[in-house]
């Protein structure tokens, strides 16, 4: 009895996070994100480099680690769905030349997966068997897989204008990085310390510590060139990082690190106006310059935004200098959420005359 309530717990909890994942997919329908970008690899990554992509990002969004988090879980149907593209020769090929609707046309719905189970793209991966295999939690049996050694991530500084960060900028970039190549002669490999067992008479043993090797191929370091494209999207900030998937330089006998571009917010000259406001990450303030006559009668201004949109700023009577004006909706896009936008501030900075002539004294003598 106790048995097939557990049996029956268990199928519920299962059901009720695979919800999760179907409504997940729903949503993700209506903001169709790059497949790549989903598994932080470049467009140039071999079938090899993807799958070990998926393989990390996998095992940490899995909803048996994360406890059934809506957000996990969101994102551990929007890797499955990448997966189950690029990881597909054709698929991949079809979704390179003509995107989402290419696969759609050819009757595989989103991403070609026409909806499955996730869970079933994750333990084909795995080899199926009914376990995860990573000890989350889910029944099966722990299974352990050698862990291949991987370098050390290289971090490189992108600096990036307010206006950058605002409207978005892709940058090109083409980098130098070290690859192996075959040499001639072999070599030893994967070395590990291993007992040893002997036998030193009837039911007498001794263990001792050896070291153990492959032979492999032997291997050079050579650089090669490559090209990126770094898409930096409306929303981003100082410190955020965009990571490609094992675009570092190699290692023998393990996997490359990651190639880790951290942006750097800088000044620019053509924006000295512009700036956020500490501790508000998508509030603006802008300085605007106006004349006495304008602080003392009112004005209307068209501003330009850091987009080149323009704004209409308007004051209709007396303004004090310093005055700050609050405009909704006007600050920085928020990346996470792109229906939501910080708030602009505009401090009025009074332009006053260097001189005034004698009969304008006067008259400022008879009005104030």
């Amino acid at each position: 009895m106790a048995a097939a309530v557990f049996s029956w717990t268990s199928r519920m909890a299962r059901l009720a996070v695979l919800g999760l994942i179907l409504v997940a997919c729903c949503l993700a329908l209506a903001s169709a994100e790059d497949y790549y970008k989903i598994l932080g690899v470049s467009k140039s990554s071999s079938p090899a480099q993807i799958k070990r992509a998926y393989r990390k990002l996998a095992v940490e969004l899995h909803p048996d680690k994360n406890g059934g988090d809506e957000e996990a879980t969101a994102k551990f149907a929007e890797v499955n769905n990448a997966y189950e593209v690029l990881s597909d020769s054709d698929k991949r090929s079809v979704y390179d030349r003509y995107g989402e609707e290419g696969l759609k046309q050819q009757g595989g719905g989103r991403g070609g997966g026409g909806g499955g189970d996730p869970f079933d793209i994750f333990n084909s991966f795995l080899g199926g068997g009914g376990g995860f295999g990573f000890n989350f939690g889910g029944g099966g049996q722990e299974q352990q897989e050698p862990e291949t050694p991987k370098g050390a991530d290289l971090v490189i500084d992108l600096e990036c204008t307010l206006e950058d960060l605002y409207v978005g900028r892709n940058f090109a970039v083409t980098r130098t990085k070290t690859v192996t190549e075959k040499a001639p002669g072999k070599r030893q490999c994967n070395c590990r310390r291993v007992f040893k067992t002997q036998q030193m008479g009837p039911g007498m043993f001794t263990q001792t510590l050896a070291t153990e090797c492959d032979t492999c191929d032997n291997l050079r370091f050579v650089a090669e060139e490559i090209n990126l494209e770094i898409e930096v999207e409306p929303g981003m900030a100082q410190g955020h990082v965009i990571r490609f998937f094992e675009e570092g330089d190699a290692v023998l006998d393990g996997d490359p690190g990651d190639l880790l571009f951290k942006i750097v917010e800088v000044e620019s000259p053509n924006l000295e106006e512009w700036s956020r406001i500490p501790g508000t990450p998508l509030d603006l303030r802008l300085r605007h310059w106006i004349t006495l006559k304008e602080a003392l009668l009112g004005f209307t201004h068209q501003v330009n935004h850091l987009d080149g949109e323009p704004f209409t700023l308007t004051q209709p009577g007396v303004v004090q200098y310093g005055h700050v004006a609050k405009l909704k909706g006007k600050g920085m896009p928020s990346k996470s959420d792109n229906s939501k936008r910080g708030d602009l501030y505009v401090v009025l900075m009074v332009e006053l005359p260097e001189t005034l002539t004698s009969a304008q004294k006067k008259d400022f003598e008879k009005l104030l």
